[in-house]
C-alpha cells in the first residue's frame, strides 16, 4: 500500500487534518502525513527515506511516489538526485512540461502556497495511479482508494458502470472507479485545482510512429535498449520475479550482474524447472516459492484491499511476496513486455481445430473504423458473454453493453480514429497501465516491495511505439532481441507451450496442433499433476478450487447468502446463485465469474460501499 494522499481546502488558511485518512494506513508501512493549512500532502511507503520523495521551499511543497531512473535530462537543477526537488525546480521555472523527458515511473503532488493551487501529476503511462474527489472547494486525492474513503466527506456510492466493466472485462477503464464520485486521472497529466475548477493538461500523449527501421535493425536496437534499461533499474537490494517465459529471462540475461530470482508454483512443475535452469545458466541464485493451492484464500482480502477492487484479487502474487520482501527491497518484473513487444492483445487470428482455440501470429481483419463495441467483443478477458448476460438484471442489460461501448469510444478515440486503429487494442491497456486487469499482480508486489518495470523504460517503450502492428503480433522482434542478448537462454523452453521460446510463431503453432492431435489419439498424455487444482504454471486452477476445496466452497456459500446486498440493483442475485450452485455441484465451470464475485464480495466487506 504505497502511494500518496492528501486534501485541499478552498480557503488558504483553513486547517487540513489528514488523521482520518492516515489512520487507515496499515502499521507495517511508513507514513508521513503532516497537517497543513490550505492543503496537506502525505506519502506512504516501505522506507520513505530511500525514495527522495519530499521537497519544499518557501513557495512549494512536493511529494513523489516512485522513481526517476535517469537524472541526466535535469543536470544543473538544484538537488538533481532528488526527484521531488527536480519537480519543484521545474515548477518554479514554469516548465513542468519537461516531465515528458523523465525516464520515471511515478505520481506526484505539488502545492503552490503562493497561488493556493494543488497540482497532481501522473507519469507517461499512469503506472502509479492517482484518484480524486471534489465537492465545492474541498478536494481529496490518493493512490489508494482504501485510504481515500477514510475521509468522512466522501460518499461511498457504487458506480454501476464500474460493476459492468468489472464483471465484463475484469477491470475498469477511462476515469471510472468503483465509486461514483471518485475519478481516476489519465496518464501524462497535470491536473490542477484552485478551489473552484479542475484544469487538466497533458505533458505527454501516446502516439505510434513507424521508426523506419528494418525488423532486424529494430531487434538490434531493442537488445541494446533492454541492456540500458536494466543498467538503470538493477540497483539496490533487488530481486527478479522469474517465470518460465521469455520476458523475465531476457531481462535477467540483460542485467549487468546476476540478481536473486524468485519463482512461484503450486508444486515443482515445468515452469519451476525452466526458471531454475535459467537462473543456473546465468549464475543467479534461485528461490522457489511453493505453496498449496488452497492456501491462497487466506491472502484474498488483503489483495482486494491493496487493489481497491479495480480488478480481480491476485492471490498467488500476494502469497509469494512475504517471502520475497524478507530479502529484497525492490522487485523487478517482466510485466508489460508480452502486451507491448509481443503484441499479446493485438487483434490476432485464431484457429479452432479439434476442440482447441489456438492464437496465430497474424493480424485479423477489423472494420475500417472500429468502435468501442468492437474492442469489447474482441478483447474481453472476463466471463463468456452468455454468462454475463445471465447475471445482469434484464432492465440493465442494454445499458450494461451500451455504456461500456460509449466509454471506450471516448477513451480510445485518438487511436480508433487514427490511420492504424489496431493500436486501439493496445491502447485499451496502455492508456492507463495501472488499470489493466493483469496489473492486479503488480499491486500485490507493491504492497510488499517497491516495483520496477523495464517494459516501460522510455528507451524500450519508444522502440515499441515504432514497431508495426504485424511485427508485434508475430513477436519475432522480441525473440531476436532475446537471441542477441543470450542465445542459450532464448532457446530454453517456454513454460506456456513447452516448445523453444525462440521458435518462430508458425512453427510453434504447428507443434501445438500436432501435439493436440497426438493427445486426442491417446498417443501421448498430459504431464501429471498432484491434483486438478495444480497447474503446470505459476497460477492455480481456480475452477477446481471453487469446486473441490472446502474453504473456497464455504466462502462461496457465504457469498450466496448475501447476494442481495452485493447486487446494487444491477446484478441478478438469483442468476448468480445458480452459477454458484453449478460450480459447486460440478455441472458447469465459472472460474472467471466467481473470481470476480469473490473480489466484489471482499470489496463490499472492506470498503462498505452504498447503493447510488
Amino acid at each position: 500500500m504505497i502511494g500518496l494522499f492528501g486534501s485541499f481546502r478552498a480557503t488558504p488558511d483553513a486547517p487540513v487534518d489528514l488523521a482520518p485518512l492516515a489512520q487507515r494506513v496499515p502499521p507495517l508501512y511508513a507514513c508521513d502525513a503532516p497537517d497543513g493549512r490550505g492543503a496537506a500532502l502525505a506519502r506512504v511507503g516501505h522506507v520513505l527515506d530511500r525514495a527522495n520523495s519530499r521537497a519544499a521551499d518557501d513557495r512549494f511543497d512536493c511529494v513523489v511516489c516512485g522513481e526517476l531512473f535517469d537524472a541526466a535530462p535535469y543536470r544543473g537543477l538544484e538537488s538533481a538526485n532528488n526527484f521531488a526537488s527536480i519537480i519543484l525546480a521545474l515548477a518554479r521555472d514554469g516548465r513542468l512540461n519537461r516531465l515528458a523527458e523523465a525516464n520515471a515511473q511515478f505520481s506526484a503532488a505539488l502545492y503552490d502556497r503562493q497561488r493556493h493551487v494543488l497540482t497532481l501529476i501522473t507519469d507517461r503511462l499512469c503506472t502509479h495511479a492517482l484518484h480524486i474527489w471534489h465537492r465545492g472547494g474541498d478536494f481529496v486525492f490518493g493512490t489508494q482508494l482504501h485510504i481515500m474513503v477514510g475521509d468522512p466527506r466522501i460518499p461511498r456510492a457504487v458506480d454501476s458502470t464500474a460493476l459492468a466493466q468489472l464483471f465484463t472485462m475484469q477491470r475498469t477503464f477511462g476515469s471510472t472507479t468503483p465509486f461514483r464520485d471518485i475519478v481516476a486521472l489519465p496518464a501524462g497529466a497535470l491536473v490542477s485545482f484552485d478551489g473552484r475548477t479542475v484544469e487538466e493538461k497533458r505533458y505527454w500523449e501516446m502516439r505510434w510512429r513507424p521508426s523506419g527501421l528494418s525488423k532486424r535493425d529494430t531487434a538490434d536496437a531493442l537488445a541494446g535498449a533492454l541492456r540500458q534499461a536494466l543498467g538503470r533499474q538493477s540497483s539496490g537490494r533487488i530481486g527478479m520475479l522469474l517465470s518460465g517465459g521469455l520476458d523475465s529471462r531476457t531481462l535477467l540475461a540483460a542485467a549487468p550482474a546476476p540478481m536473486p530470482c524468485f519463482t512461484t508454483a503450486s508444486y515443482d512443475n515445468p515452469e519451476m524447472a525452466i526458471a531454475r535452469e535459467t537462473a543456473a545458466r546465468l549464475g543467479a541464485e534461485h528461490y522457489p516459492i511453493i505453496f498449496d493451492p488452497a492456501s491462497i484464500l487466506s491472502f484474498h482480502d488483503d489483495a482486494v484491499r491493496d487493489s481497491g477492487g479495480m480488478y480481480p484479487a491476485s492471490t498467488p502474487f500476494a502469497a509469494m511476496m512475504p517471502v520475497i520482501s524478507s530479502g529484497c527491497d525492490i522487485a523487478l518484473s517482466g510485466h508489460g513486455l508480452d502486451y507491448t513487444l509481443r503484441g499479446y492483445y493485438m487483434p490476432a487470428r485464431f484457429l479452432d481445430l479439434a476442440g482447441s482455440h489456438t492464437r496465430l501470429p497474424a493480424l485479423r481483419p477489423i472494420p475500417p473504423r472500429p468502435t468501442g463495441a468492437d474492442v469489447i467483443a474482441n478483447l474481453r478477458q472476463g466471463p463468456p458473454r452468455a454468462t454475463v448476460e445471465r447475471i445482469v438484471r434484464p432492465e440493465w442489460r442494454a445499458e450494461w453493453w451500451q455504456g461500456q461501448a460509449r466509454t471506450l469510444d471516448q477513451v480510445l478515440a485518438p487511436w480508433l480514429q487514427s490511420d492504424e486503429p489496431r493500436n486501439a487494442w493496445d491502447a485499451l491497456i496502455l492508456h492507463a497501465v495501472s488499470k489493466h486487469y493483469a496489473f492486479c499482480g503488480m499491486m500485490a508486489v507493491r504492497a510488499a516491495t517497491d516495483l520496477r518495470l523495464p517494459a516501460f523504460d522510455n528507451e524500450v517503450f519508444e522502440i515499441y511505439l515504432g514497431m508495426k502492428p504485424a511485427w508485434r503480433v508475430g513477436a519475432r522482434v522480441m525473440q531476436r532481441a532475446a537471441q542477441l542478448i543470450n542465445p542459450a537462454i532464448a532457446r530454453l523452453p517456454n513454460a506456456n507451450t513447452g516448445f523453444r521460446a525462440d521458435l518462430p510463431g508458425w512453427l510453434e503453432v504447428a507443434g501445438q496442433l500436432g501435439r493436440g492431435v497426438l493427445r486426442r489419439l491417446n498417443l501421448i498424455g498430459r504431464p501429471a499433476r498432484p491434483s486438478d487444482a495444480h497447474t503446470a504454471g505459476s497460477w492455480q486452477n481456480f475452477g477446481a478450487l471453487y469446486h473441490r476445496d472446502p474453504a473456497h466452497r464455504a466462502r462461496l456459500l457465504e457469498i450466496r447468502g448475501r447476494l442481495d446486498a452485493l447486487s446494487f440493483g444491477v446484478l441478478n442475485a438469483d442468476a448468480l446463485a445458480t452459477c454458484i450452485d453449478e460450480q459447486l455441484d460440478g455441472t458447469k465451470n465459472h472460474p472467471k465469474l466467481l473470481r470476480q464475485l469473490m473480489t466484489h464480495d471482499a470489496w463490499v466487506r472492506l470498503y462498505e460501499p452504498r447503493a447510488a
